[in-house]
């Protein structure tokens, strides 16, 4: 099942169809985002695509009371946005979970060349059914599996990412508070090695 930690091959073909017209366009400028960095605040009404080309990102949502919550990880290598957060209330952030490289790309220009090129106009395709999947997945475990059965799935599927997140952030993805994610961690035990 995935949970949202998978990091499939959609997004690499689109990030190498999308890389030739970037470079042409002198637009494909690779950047550092220091660990705890933000690429953009909630609420910022930028629309512009980061392609994730390292690291690890985290989209979190912030709650009226100022918790976290997370939305999603983009890991190693992945494609995301936030346009259209802004539009239905504070909306997300990104933030850097580890060191990251990234290529940020004008939503125009992401759109012209879906529109102009089949080829990344099929890589763009990809990555969006990719995408709906995963988020359908997501919400699927969200709804229908109980916390403790969230986090045994995504240790069994995902160990090496989940060594690379903090706790906080596994037990904010899993939907439950810090207290309710240490019960659980001392009820499942120690992961295998």
């Amino acid at each position: 099942m995935n949970l949202g930690l998978e990091t499939g091959t959609a997004a690499p073909a689109l990030i190498a169809a999308l890389r030739p017209r970037a470079e042409a366009a002198r637009l494909w400028a690779v950047r550092d985002l220091a660990k705890g960095d933000t690429a953009f605040a909630p609420g910022d009404d930028s629309g512009d695509v980061y392609l994730l080309l390292s690291g690890l990102v985290r989209l979190v949502y912030a709650t009226e009371a100022g918790e976290a919550w997370i939305k999603s990880f983009i890991i190693d290598c992945g494609v995301f946005s936030g346009r259209g957060a802004a539009e239905v209330g504070e909306g997300y952030g990104a933030e850097a979970v580890e060191r990251s490289r990234f290529v940020r790309l004008p939503r125009a220009f992401v759109e012209a060349a879906v529109a102009e090129d089949a080829g990344v106009r099929a890589a763009y395709a990809a990555f969006s059914a990719w995408v709906l999947a995963r988020k359908q997945a997501r919400e699927a475990a969200l709804l229908t599996m109980k916390a403790e059965a969230r986090l045994r799935a995504i240790l069994a599927a995902a160990p090496e990412i989940a060594a690379r997140l903090p706790q906080g952030d596994i037990a904010r993805f899993i939907g439950v508070t810090p207290v309710a994610f240490s019960r659980i961690k001392r009820r499942i035990g120690p992961p295998a090695v």
